[in-house]
């Protein structure tokens, strides 16, 4: 009896038994099919289709585009983002060398995305002759671009030229070693802090201050009735205040907008400097896209005054690698200056190109022309010199181009080259 009985619950145990096993072997069986069958579902999907300038890219296309897209991505997240573009260079004054430029952006505050990156570059120079050269002028943007620092900076160890004060001076001077050549050394620090009070008005305070010295003074130089009332070593120490209004959609490389600014600069003996003098400059720039995307005219209108003891290296003057490119630096110099120049700037490709990272779509070029006065005052402009050029750009980063410049100063031989980060105004 009881033999029976363990022998009937036995078999009732493995028919039981059965039903859970034969399950186990269905999952384990059925579970690479649906695997299988998600996979061949994914590869009979339509591959996905982009179309950029109304072109579907192909294969290699797509590649570079995800990978151009996962750059940025990336780049845009880093806390600095370095660009860095340079070569062989030559001026007049350096001779033969090495010049470049790097530019660093960066976000003050990752959680702030209305602010534009802060951008900071710096143009360097090295020559055979002894010539350094380290200068820039960046931005900080803060507080969801309520509050913004501009800085300019500068060091210069070189052969320089110091044609005189005045435009008849400065036209009818033989340049040479013996009548315009001596070596400076330069250093100067300019911040500009500025706050919006209203949408696009902006107001705050600055400071400056400026080092020289002059050594290896020619016999012309050491002549001239000018140069003679200042000391050959001096230190600047300036403080001002400014007014701004600012409606441009980006403030390294604008393509829309209006920038039109006031500030007045006092230095003095009373805050550690050598000199008592003042400058007032006032600014107009505007710019518009005009043809198509990536285009984009620009235009600029500027004036210094100066009042007071004025050192030579401080006089108001046109010539720089943010103005009229193409004048010696410094040639043309007075107690006022007055400028403007138009410049068209052109990108090749569409912004959606630029993005698929076509290495086209991130090239372009400028053509420019420009007019310049100095005078004792502005009622002495009455004399305007011309000056063109054109350049090449390359965007290193999203809205911050490497510029390559050559301008010209009708009349007179050769070109001057520049090479910086991001545009000239």
């Amino acid at each position: 009896m009881l033999k029976n009985f363990l022998i009937s619950a036995g078999i009732a145990a493995l028919i039981s038994a059965s039903p859970v096993k034969a399950q186990k072997q269905r999952e384990f069986i059925t579970q690479p099919l649906e695997k299988a069958e998600t996979s061949s579902d994914t590869i009979s999907k339509k591959k996905e289709v982009i179309i950029v300038d109304g072109r579907e890219l192909n294969e290699r296309q797509l590649k570079r585009y995800y990978r151009q897209l996962r750059r940025d991505s990336i780049r845009a997240h880093k806390n600095i983002w370095w660009s860095v573009l340079g070569g062989p260079s030559y001026t007049p004054e350096a001779s033969l060398g090495v010049g470049g430029a790097i530019l660093a952006s960066f976000r003050l505050n990752k959680k702030d995305t209305i602010s534009q990156r802060s951008f900071l570059p710096a143009g360097l120079n090295l020559s055979l002759n002894g010539t350094i050269v380290v200068a820039g002028a960046g931005t900080f943007f803060f507080n969801e671009n309520k509050f913004r620092i501009y800085a300019s900076y500068g060091y210069r160890n070189e052969p320089a030229h110091y044609y005189g004060k005045g435009m008849s001076i400065a036209e009818n001077i033989e340049r040479s070693d013996s009548t315009t050549k001596y070596h400076r050394n330069y250093f100067q620090i300019y911040p500009r802090f500025v706050w919006e009070i209203r949408p696009h008005f902006y107001i705050g305070g600055l400071f400056e201050l400026n080092y020289t010295k002059a050594t290896q003074i020619n016999p012309v130089m050491l002549k001239d009735t000018y140069f003679n009332k200042y000391d050959s070593t001096y230190l600047n120490v300036g403080i001002g205040g400014l007014i701004q209004y600012d409606t441009r959609d980006d403030v390294a490389t604008p393509s829309k907008g209006v920038l039109l600014s006031a500030n007045f600069k006092m230095f003095g003996k009373y805050l550690g400097g050598n000199y008592n003098y003042e400058i007032l400059e006032l600014e107009y720039r505007q710019f518009k896209n005009i043809f198509r995307p990536r285009s984009t005219l620009a235009w600029i209108a500027k004036s210094q005054i100066g009042m007071g003891d004025i050192p030579f290296t401080e006089l108001p003057t046109f010539g720089s690698p943010f103005d009229l490119r193409g004048y010696y630096m410094g040639k043309y110099r007075d107690k006022s200056m007055a400028y403007g120049i138009i410049e068209y700037r052109h990108m090749f490709g569409s912004p959606a190109k630029y993005k698929s990272g076509n290495f086209w779509a991130k090239c372009g070029f400028v053509v420019w022309g420009g007019t310049a006065s100095i005078g004792n005052s502005p009622f002495d402009w009455n004399k305007w010199k011309l000056n063109y050029g054109a350049g090449i750009r390359i965007q290193m980063q999203p809205g911050k181009n490497f510029r390559l410049d050559v301008g010209k100063e009708p009349g007179q031989p050769g070109m001057q080259v520049y090479m910086n980060m991001t545009e000239a105004f």
